[in-house]
């Protein structure tokens, strides 16, 4: 027995004489650091990897707007990670913060004043350290008219009728082609088709344009005594795809 006992005490030694350092080495270097657990560092891998990259993008209702008409919208789009982000998004135009806006299902929106004056205007959203910038143009476009008032007897002449005139400015510079037409209420919903359509002009060279008594006044005259609200709008093709306008027209018809 002895001699037995003897050669498995050699085998053994012999076994773990066998074993490479390095294999202790690494055994060693997956043990947790002094006085950190496996279950704290298991807390912090699953910490990276729950820490989501921010994505922020700004999108523009158009390119641009006209003076003294409505602004374009900017909308900020922010996620973190796949999911929508949420708190608040700073706006600023040409650096001079403006608004901040809560996010709701991810997107926070900023319209530009009516009221800016014609040139180019840098908007930029600002979110959790995120940036984004586009440009805007607010262009110098308008309508002017030679009278926004006037008083309708029924019993007047239509031919004696006062004519308006008026002049289009449109991107900066005058109108040298195009067409402005007239609507009750403004609405202009449907084209010539509006039942609140009343009459259309040519614009000639340097933006000029007039509607006769007898085109305008004129019909307005058949309408019972009361007062009435019109607009003129531009547009400068035929597709009718953009308009700018006028301040209201009020005609005030008597007997």
């Amino acid at each position: 027995m002895n001699l037995i006992h003897r050669t498995a005490t050699a085998v053994v030694a012999a076994l773990a004489l066998s074993v490479p350092t390095a294999a202790i080495t690494a055994t060693a270097s997956n043990a947790a650091p002094a006085g950190v657990s496996h279950a704290d560092q298991h807390s912090q891998i699953v910490g990276k990897k729950a820490k989501k990259k921010v994505k922020l993008k700004l999108k523009r209702s158009a390119k641009y707007s006209h003076v003294g008409q409505t602004g374009v919208k900017l909308t900020a789009v922010a996620k973190k990670g796949k999911k929508k982000a949420k708190g608040k998004v700073t706006f600023t135009v040409n650096g001079a913060a403006v608004a901040k806006k809560k996010l709701r299902k991810g997107k926070a929106s900023y319209r530009l004043a009516s009221t800016n004056a014609p040139g180019v205007y840098t908007v930029t959203a600002k979110y959790k350290g995120k940036k984004k910038s586009t440009k805007v143009r607010v262009y110098n476009s308008a309508i002017s008219l030679s009278a926004v008032e006037f008083t309708v007897s029924q019993a007047t002449d239509s031919w004696d009728l006062p004519a308006m005139t008026g002049t289009v400015q449109y991107k900066d510079k005058p109108a040298n082609d195009g067409y402005v037409d007239i609507y009750k209420d403004g609405n202009k919903k449907g084209g010539s088709s509006s039942p609140d359509y009343c009459c259309m002009a040519s614009v000639a060279d340097n933006g000029a344009f007039e509607f006769g008594g007898y085109s305008f006044l004129a019909k307005v005259q058949e309408m019972p005594v009361g007062d009435y609200t019109f607009q003129a709008f531009y547009t400068e093709t035929a597709s009718f795809a953009e308009y700018i306008y006028s301040s209201p027209i009020v005609v005030h018809v008597v007997p």
